[in-house]
């Protein structure tokens, strides 16, 4: 089985990267979908979050040409950087352990970038495709006030989120900007390539790429509790540092408490409530002060 480059009319080298936990089965068919690509991967790496051996021993036993690492074991954000270290490639396709790679995906991204050549800046592009989860098309989504990413771009704005599993990056931008550690699930994308673009990265969305997602439910209870902290804390972090509105990001703060045990008693019930108070306030909270001690007020600087 040859995962590596094979000589093409591109220069690109596509490091394809996936973060795994638990879902051998999911994996192993997300490596054979990259196997068919009809342009092939420079690379394949995989990191390895699993509680158990399993996956290694599929890597080892079927999937000889891939990169093997195992994973920190500290969530989605840290297991990303896990991953990033091993990267030799000029651009790097993220897909989860559930997806299942189009054969032309990657050769129309490539066809795609070298028409971009002489237009863009290529180290600072990120291209963007669409997935097909379970047959509904997931097109970028800016976020709404709270977080949620449900706000359709309109023509001629400035496009500042991906669908992480169609997204191709340029390897440069991970020698600048780095996922957060803090994010086990959730919003790590977001946070990721919205300070992307203050640093002067460009995304561009082409929607004829499209990569295939099939949820697992496998590793849904793990990360469920996370998944309303990351995205509080994500966006009091954009609109206090990335976005510099420290007044914005304080009411949004509050109101986005307000919100969330409302939101949750309508649509969740009392289950929904003791989750906003047993998980989501509390995290969220942690998440937030520790990055203001660390890193956030050195933003009032600026």
């Amino acid at each position: 089985m040859n995962f590596f480059h094979k000589k093409t009319d591109f220069d690109f080298k596509v490091s394809v990267c996936i973060c795994t936990r638990n879902r051998p089965q999911e994996l192993s068919k997300a490596l054979k979908s990259v196997e068919g690509s009809t342009y092939p991967a420079f690379e394949v790496i995989v990191s390895d979050d699993s509680t158990n051996d399993d996956t290694k021993t599929l890597i080892s036993s079927y999937f000889l040409g891939v990169k093997y690492l195992d994973g920190p074991r500290k969530g989605l954000g840290a297991n990303r950087n896990n991953i990033l270290k091993a990267v030799t490639g000029s651009h790097v396709l993220f897909i989860d352990d559930d997806v299942v790679l189009n054969e032309s995906f990657l050769e129309m991204m490539c066809n795609h970038l070298a028409y971009l050549a002489d237009k863009e800046n290529l180290e600072k592009l990120i291209v963007s495709g669409i997935e097909n989860k379970n047959g509904q098309l997931v097109f970028p989504g800016e976020q709404s006030f709270v977080g949620w990413q449900n706000v359709s771009y309109k023509e001629g704005d400035i496009i500042k989120t991906v669908v992480i599993n169609s997204a191709l990056f340029p390897t440069a931008l991970f020698k600048e900007t780095l996922f957060d550690e803090k994010l086990v699930y959730g919003n790590d994308e977001v946070d990721l390539t919205t300070r992307a673009i203050k640093k002067g990265f460009k995304i561009k969305l082409f929607p004829e790429a499209i990569n295939f997602h099939f949820p697992s439910e496998i590793n849904r209870d793990y990360y469920e509790p996370y998944h309303d902290a990351s995205r509080i804390y994500v966006t009091f972090k954009r609109y206090f540092a990335t976005e510099n509105h420290k007044l914005k990001a304080i009411f949004y703060l509050v109101y986005v408490f307000i919100h969330t045990v409302a939101f949750n008693w309508r649509y969740r019930g009392i289950s929904g409530l003791i989750g906003t108070f047993r998980y989501t306030f509390p995290k969220s909270l942690l998440f937030i002060i520790d990055w203001l001690i660390n890193d956030g007020f050195k933003s009032l600087k600026t």
